[in-house]
C-alpha cells in the first residue's frame, strides 16, 4: 500500500507575480489547478499574514523578486495560507495525509531559504512529507525527455538557463539572468509612451501581440519594425481608445477578417474595458530580451562538457514560463540561434545575393522541424550545433493541449513533471522517506539540513 494517496498530493510552484498549486492528483494529469499572486498582506498591529487586504489597511508584501526569495516570512505564509484553503475545501482531509512538493529554480533559492521553509515545513505546518523539484528537471521529466536537453526558464524579473544532463542539471553550466517578461514591458513602454503599465500588460497578453518571424509575407518588413517611433506617422501610433459600446462595431469590420500581420493597426481590449487601437509597435518589444537568451543559452550550452551531450541539448530547447505564449515568441529564439550558431546549416537550396541572415535562418528552421521526426547521427560531426529544435511536444495528456490558441499549457510543464515526479516518491514506490523525500522521523533526526541529502 502507498505511504501517501494521490487525491492528497499538494505541488506547489510560486513565481515572482503568481503562485500556482495543485491538490490531488487525477487519473489523466491536469495543469495546475489554482492560481494566485504571489502577495501577502502583514497585519502590522497583530503581524499576522493575509491573502486579501478588505480594510486597505495592511502592508503588501511580495515574498519573491527575481524568482528570489526576499522574505521568508511572507513566503512562509504563502504557505500557510494555501494549506489553510485546501483544509477548508476539504474538511476531511488531515494535515498528515498531505506530501508537499515544491518546485523552484535551483539557482534563485539560497541555502539560507532552502533550510528555512525545510523547518517551517515540518515544525509549524505539521507536514510529513516534503521535498524539493527543481524547474529544469521537472520540466525535462514532464516532456518525457530521455536524452539531454536545455531549459529555458522565462520569468518576469529573471530568466534561468539549465542544461539537464541524464536527468540531473549541470548547474555550473547554468545561468540566472536578470532578464525577463519586464523586459518586454520596459520595451513596449519606450515605444508606446500614451499607455499604462496595465494597458501594457494587456497588449503583450493579448492575441495581437506577437512576433513575426516571416516579414516577407506581413504588412510590415523588417525596416519598418527596425525604425525608429519617431518617424511613424500618426496613425501609426497609439490611435485612440474606443468606447466599450462601439467594440462590437469596430470587431465586425472587414479588416478584422484579415490576418493580424496584415493589418496596418488592430486593437485589443485593455482590463478596464476599453478597446486601444496599436500599430506596428505590437510586433515589437521582444528583440532585447530574444537576443540576450539566444546569446546565453548558447554560452550555457557550450559549458556541457561532452559533444554528444551538447548536441542533444540543441535538439531538446524546453521553454518554460507564460512569456513564451507570446505567438512566434519561441520559434524566434530558434531562429536566431541558427542564423548565429548553426555549425553546418541543413539547406539545399542556393543562398540569393538578396537573401537576409534571417530568411536563411528561416529556412534551415523549417527544414530541422521538418526533419524532426528523423534519426540524426551527431556522433560522426566535428562541430555542434549541427541542428537546433524545440524539444518535442507529447501526443498524450490532453489536457495540456488547451487553450490551443496560446499552444496548450505547455508553459507549465515543470508542474507535470513534479506530478510524475510525486507519484513516484510518494506513491506505490515510496520507501518512507530516505533518499525520496523528508519523513518527521528524518527531519527529527537530521534537523533542516537533510533536505540537501534528498533534493531532486
Amino acid at each position: 500500500m502507498p505511504l501517501y494517496r494521490e487525491e492528497y498530493f499538494l505541488i506547489v510552484h510560486a513565481g515572482s507575480e503568481d503562485t500556482v498549486f495543485l491538490f490531488g492528483l487525477r487519473d489523466s494529469l491536469t495543469p495546475p489547478q489554482y492560481k494566485i499572486p504571489t502577495l501577502v498582506y502583514l497585519d502590522t498591529t497583530t503581524n499576522e499574514y493575509h491573502l486579501t487586504n478588505p480594510a486597505g489597511s495592511y502592508q503588501e508584501i511580495r515574498p519573491i523578486r527575481g524568482s528570489r526569495i526576499v522574505d521568508i516570512g511572507a513566503f512562509q505564509a504563502l504557505l500557510k495560507i494555501i494549506m489553510q484553503t485546501i483544509i477548508e475545501k476539504h474538511p476531511v482531509v488531515t494535515i498528515n495525509l498531505v506530501p508537499l512538493l515544491l518546485v523552484a529554480p535551483s539557482l534563485s533559492y539560497s541555502r539560507e531559504a532552502v533550510e528555512a521553509i525545510t523547518k517551517y515545513v515540518f515544525e509549524v505546518l505539521e507536514l510529513t512529507a516534503f521535498n524539493i523539484a527543481d524547474l529544469s528537471t521537472a520540466s525535462a521529466f514532464g516532456l518525457g525527455i530521455t536524452s539531454s536537453s536545455v531549459v529555458v526558464n522565462i520569468g518576469h524579473e529573471s530568466s534561468q538557463i539549465m542544461p539537464v544532463v541524464n536527468g540531473t542539471t549541470l548547474k555550473y553550466a547554468g545561468k540566472r539572468l536578470s532578464i525577463g517578461g519586464k523586459t518586454i514591458d520596459d520595451e513596449l513602454q519606450t515605444l508606446l509612451p500614451h499607455l499604462n503599465g496595465r494597458q501594457i500588460n494587456a497588449l503583450k497578453k493579448s492575441r495581437i501581440f506577437e512576433v513575426l518571424n516571416d516579414h516577407q509575407d506581413s504588412f510590415y518588413s523588417m525596416a519598418d519594425l527596425n525604425e525608429s517611433t519617431n518617424n511613424v506617422p500618426d496613425e501609426l501610433d497609439v490611435a485612440k481608445i474606443i468606447t466599450a459600446e462601439d467594440q462590437q462595431n469596430q470587431e465586425k469590420s472587414d479588416e478584422e477578417e484579415k490576418p493580424n500581420s496584415e493589418l496596418q493597426t488592430n486593437s485589443f481590449v485593455d482590463h478596464d474595458g476599453k478597446l486601444i487601437s496599436v500599430g506596428k509597435e505590437r510586433f515589437q518589444g521582444t528583440s532585447k530580451l530574444i537576443a540576450a537568451l539566444t546569446e546565453q543559452i548558447y554560452e550555457c550550452i557550450e559549458r556541457v562538457p561532452e559533444l554528444d551531450k551538447r548536441q542533444e541539448c540543441y535538439d531538446n530547447i524546453v521553454f518554460t514560463g507564460h512569456t513564451c505564449d507570446i505567438s512566434g515568441f519561441k520559434q524566434a529564439i530558434i531562429i536566431k540561434l541558427i542564423e548565429d550558431y548553426l555549425a553546418k546549416p541543413q539547406v539545399t537550396k542556393k543562398k540569393s545575393k538578396t537573401d537576409s541572415g534571417v530568411n536563411s535562418a528561416i529556412a534551415a528552421y523549417q527544414l530541422t522541424e521538418e526533419t524532426l521526426e528523423g534519426p540524426v547521427e551527431h556522433n560522426k560531426l566535428l562541430q555542434v550545433p549541427s541542428t537546433i529544435k524545440m524539444a518535442k511536444i507529447p501526443d498524450y495528456f490532453p489536457e495540456w493541449k488547451v487553450p490551443k490558441e496560446t499552444g496548450g499549457a505547455w508553459a507549465d510543464v515543470y508542474i507535470l513533471g513534479a506530478q510524475i515526479y510525486a507519484k513516484q516518491i510518494y506513491g506505490t514506490n515510496s520507501n518512507h522517506g530516505g533518499d525520496s523525500f523528508i519523513d518527521t522521523e528524518i527531519y527529527e533526526e537530521l534537523g533542516p539540513l537533510a533536505i540537501w541529502d534528498i533534493i531532486l
